[in-house]
């Protein structure tokens, strides 16, 4: 029974472990552009652009109606006495036309809309961008957050294995009588310290599980049977390798591409604004076939009209002025904004520098702090110093890791960042 006990135990643990799915970065990532909703929406969203475009083009051709009519009076429309003899007609009748209709010209609105309408797609186009640009950053930044919790709860194992390695001892001592038995509580008050940390540090791993799930659109629910490929602490490349001309970047950055889009499209507005008050020739024919008196009769005709604002050029010069003016803003909004993007990219190049100096000072920590704890243990060994001081320098070290786990995923989540600031 024992046997068959440890068996089932054995294949319950390890149909476990099959059933978690783990997933790199670049998986993640993937997952992001098929699942993710901003995304399907910002994709969306250039197809409705793609519809007000076949929209607009349908403007160059002429437009046909068609109209119908039928009535039935309770009294004639027409009543009349002949010789005594009253007669009566129009008390009910059918009635249809059809009229064809092709602009000539309208002030050019036809092809300002058309070309409005294309950069609104563009604009659809970029607006995706941005949204991709946005989620994988998101991405990236719990993927290293739960590299860093990982990492932080690798070093509380590490602790732990040193404090019962050292509890073990210490009990061997006191019971020798060599030591007090407060020597034991501060032990044990140390490893029940770190089980409260690794409580906060799991519920930390699972509400960044179920952020990144809820991002690549995974069930939020099913956190627990996702997991990511655990990474060790490693060298990192020196972000000198990774800085480009900001100047040149820029032209690689959505925004900018969005800005000049803008512009454009202030241009076009004024020109369809100014077409608003511009006269508008027009050009149609039209067939015309009623029943009133028991006999079907058409007619047709054809037309050209002619409309020419007149009392509204007034009002109009102001409505282009204002128009103008607004083109003014759009340009200078544009020289604004790729001024604050070439001060972004600067800070965000700045604070990769500082990341990785930081990094590289934590590392020379946590060789400095494993070489303290070595002394120390040789200290206490020897009765120099106490159990307070052996195990001050156990957290010394576990502080230097956190920090370096913290400068670790701060610098990949700053190169990420800087990588998409220069449009890579």
């Amino acid at each position: 029974m024992k046997k068959n006990s440890l068996f089932i135990c054995f294949m319950l643990f390890f149909s476990n472990l099959s059933a978690q799915k783990i997933y790199t970065i670049d998986e993640c990532k993937q997952m992001a552009m098929e699942n993710n909703r901003k995304i399907k929406s910002s994709t969306m969203e250039i197809s409705v652009s793609e519809h007000a475009q076949k929209e607009a083009f349908t403007n160059y051709f002429p437009s046909l109606s068609a109209t119908g009519l039928g009535f039935k009076a309770k009294d004639p429309f027409v009543s009349m006495n002949m010789d005594g003899t009253p007669v009566t007609f129009l008390d009910d009748g059918l009635t249809g036309s059809i009229m064809l209709s092709q602009p000539v010209f309208v002030g050019g609105k036809i092809v300002y809309g058309n070309k409005l309408s294309k950069l609104a797609l563009n604009v659809s186009r970029q607006q995706l961008r941005l949204s991709e640009n946005e989620v994988m950053l998101h991405v990236e930044n719990l993927y290293w957050e739960l590299i860093s919790l990982y990492e932080k709860v690798n070093t509380i194992n590490i602790l732990d294995e040193l404090l019962t390695s050292l509890y073990a001892d210490v009990e061997i001592s006191f019971k020798a009588g060599l030591i007090t038995r407060n020597d034991l509580l501060e032990v044990k008050l140390k490893q029940n310290s770190l089980k409260s940390n690794k409580i906060d540090l799991e519920n930390g791993i699972k509400l960044c599980k179920m952020s990144l799930c809820q991002l690549i659109g995974i069930d939020i629910t099913g956190y627990e049977d996702f997991d990511i490929a655990k990474k060790s602490i490693e060298k990192v490349d020196n972000p000198e390798l990774y800085y480009i001309d900001h100047f040149e970047a820029m032209e690689n950055r959505a925004e900018k591409k969005l800005l000049e889009d803008n512009v454009k499209i202030a241009k076009y507005q004024t020109k369809m604004k100014r077409a608003d008050y511009l006269p508008s020739v027009a050009v149609g024919a039209a067939y015309f076939k009623h029943n009133f008196m028991d006999k079907w009769e058409g007619n047709s005709a054809a037309f050209i009209s002619v409309s020419i604002p007149i009392t509204d050029w007034w009002k109009g010069s102001h409505a282009i002025k204002q128009q103008k003016i607004k083109e003014q803003i759009a340009v200078n909004n544009k020289i604004d904004t790729q001024e604050q993007l070439l001060i972004q990219m600067q800070n965000i190049r700045n604070e990769l520098d500082k990341a990785y100096r930081q990094l590289l000072i934590e590392e020379e920590s946590i060789e400095q702090a494993n070489e303290n704890l070595r002394i120390n243990k040789d200290n206490y060994k020897a009765g120099i110093i106490n159990m307070s001081d052996l195990l001050n320098a156990q957290s010394i070290l576990q502080q230097c890791r956190d920090k370096r786990a913290e400068a670790f995923a701060s610098y990949q989540k700053k190169r990420c960042e800087y990588l998409q600031v220069t449009g890579r």
